[in-house]
């Protein structure tokens, strides 16, 4: 764990010319306009409260377009200084930043304002971003893991089949101002019933043998939480240097609405189409394209490699007050 020691009286010229032991730091705050229906930015204007006086210096960088969130962290790694980059947005803002950043001696810190905002329940015990953004940059730091899928990095979970059709559908009812964003995950999840579909898919855990099997959904877990809160992974931790695995076999469509309720709670895990195990390397195929799931955002493939790397990102941990 890394201790930063601020100086608040003076400039950061003064800081490196008395001392090489008082570090001063860039903070770089990443915001997507978008997220949480206006709520990320609405965030600027406590932040530069937050700074008024501070010693340290920071910018506020707006996104433009999807994928901005990894050039802006990647332009900010060229600071010749030290620097904390924060993202202000959802997870899927959030998962740009890593993707800019992963790797790096950048330090990450996540201001929630999205409408899952589901990573940052395995990070923090404060989750309020109003506190956070008073808290975290005078906070220290922890190395976590990432996964990655096919070559993209993911800091919570990634999945194929039944849940990234969810993901898509869920995403007409997010854009409505009066469903949250658990119960647009879990009319996303009615609707993908309706369509149900069976991925056969050919898997391999850690160099095991193959098996191939109609699954419902396949899980690769770094965090515990996704979907608003649901459980898909309850003891999976981000530094542990393990990814929790879950495959769940084929079901009928009756027997998916008992499924789920047990799901979102993480009590599923006992049930006989339900297998969990952890490891660092997977290896998924499929003859049929399938849907999948990179810390909430959807692409479409054939066959996925997902992997762990350990210790490779730098996370703020808040400090209470």
């Amino acid at each position: 764990m890394t201790v930063f020691f601020y100086v608040q009286s003076l400039n950061c010229d003064k800081i490196k010319e008395i001392t090489q032991q008082v570090i001063c730091l860039l903070h770089v705050f990443i915001v997507n306009p978008a997220a949480g229906k206006g709520k990320a930015l609405q965030m600027a204007e406590q932040i530069k409260k937050r700074f008024e006086g501070f010693s340290q210096p920071y910018e506020i960088k707006i996104t433009q377009y999807p994928g901005h969130a990894t050039i802006l962290a990647e332009e900010a790694l060229k600071a010749d200084q030290p620097v904390r980059i924060y993202s202000v947005g959802g997870d899927g803002t959030l998962n740009e930043i890593v993707n800019g950043m992963a790797g790096s001696q950048a330090e990450l810190g996540v201001i929630p304002c999205g409408s899952g905002n589901d990573t940052v329940r395995s990070l923090y015990k404060i989750v309020d971003p109003i506190k956070l953004i008073d808290v975290l940059p005078v906070s220290s730091t922890a190395l976590i893991d990432l996964g990655r899928f096919n070559g993209k990095y993911f800091i919570n979970i990634a999945s194929i089949g039944f849940d990234a059709e969810v993901v898509l559908k869920s995403r007409i009812f997010r854009r409505s101002p009066l469903i949250s964003g658990s119960m647009a995950y879990i009319l996303g999840v009615l609707t993908a019933v309706l369509r149900m579909k069976k991925y056969r898919l050919r898997i391999s855990v850690d160099q095991s043998e193959t098996i191939e099997k109609d699954t419902l959904l396949s899980i690769f877990a770094n965090g515990s939480f996704y979907g608003g809160g649901m459980l898909p992974a309850p003891m999976a931790k981000m530094d542990d240097g393990l990814l929790d695995f879950c495959f769940v076999d084929k079901v009928t469509r009756l027997k998916l609405l008992r499924f789920f309720p047990a799901f979102i709670k993480g009590k599923h895990v006992g049930m006989k189409e339900v297998h969990i195990s952890r490891g660092i390397r997977t290896v998924v195929e499929s003859d049929i394209p399938f849907p999948y799931n990179i810390d909430g955002e959807v692409f479409t493939g054939t066959s996925a490699v997902v992997e762990l790397i350990p210790d490779y990102l730098n996370v703020l941990v808040p400090v209470e007050k």
